[in-house]
């Protein structure tokens, strides 16, 4: 990338040395014939014109060397084990990771920032850790627009857990006075996008922390009596 700038800086510097050139030789030469004019205006303007191609693709090359972007292909190479341990130490300190070996004196752990070994003697207690999960809850009051014959819900969904929800979706169950079901939906929650170590590619995620909006319309017989209505939340967990 950084030669292909360092390259196309080079030719505008050639094509605007051209564009001057063919300028200082059109004012001088005031005794060539019309034609002649007309060639050389001609060849000037196409100077220009890929002056001004050379000019963008240089500004393009330098919006994307700009900022530094990390490709998905290599966020797959970096190892991150699953954490199936958590050891406490006398001084407090926890450490999660997956133990890959143990002895008698010593175990190694794999953790995100790589191996750690750890003497017993220093491990006050090590047990299995607890894998973290999503939660999904309402994130304010779901608000509805009531017609003869539907209505819509709007509400945001946020994901209070440790963990990334993939595939959230809210089902909305419709009730009249005497409990009995008049209508149901639901609809995935557009959120995050994200890869999945198979390729398939989504935007129906929401990573811990993060709150989005959805819109329901569930139709029904008109004049139905919806007297209230039961949400529930679900999602997935992948990789």
């Amino acid at each position: 990338m950084k030669s292909n700038k360092i390259f196309l800086t080079a030719l505008l510097i050639a094509v605007m040395a051209g564009l001057s050139f063919a300028q200082k030789a059109t004012k001088t030469k005031t005794t060539t014939t019309a034609q002649k004019f007309f060639d050389t205006d001609k060849s000037i303007e196409e100077l220009r014109k890929e002056l001004a191609v050379l000019r963008q693709q240089i500004r393009d090359i330098e919006l994307r060397t700009s900022t530094p972007v990390i490709r998905k292909e290599i966020n797959k190479l970096v190892p991150v084990p699953d954490i199936t341990h958590e050891i406490i130490l006398k001084n407090g300190t926890v450490v999660k990771g997956k133990i890959i070996h143990e002895d008698i004196d010593k175990i190694i752990v794999q953790t995100n920032i790589g191996q750690l070994t750890i003497f017993k003697a220093d491990v006050r207690i090590s047990r299995e850790a607890e894998k973290p999960h999503a939660k999904c809850v309402l994130d304010g009051p779901i608000t509805t627009k009531i017609f003869d014959d539907k209505t819509i819900y709007t509400g945001k969904i946020k994901n209070e857990g440790a963990r990334r929800a993939d595939f959230p979706q809210i089902r909305l169950q419709l009730f009249d006075d005497a409990t009995r079901l008049v209508a149901g939906d639901s609809v995935i929650i557009a959120g995050t996008y994200h890869m999945f170590l198979s390729g398939v590619q989504t935007d129906a995620t929401i990573e811990p922390g993060q709150s989005f909006s959805f819109e329901l319309t569930i139709s029904y017989p008109a004049k139905s009596k919806v007297s209230y209505y039961i949400p529930k939340i679900t999602w997935e967990e992948f990789e």
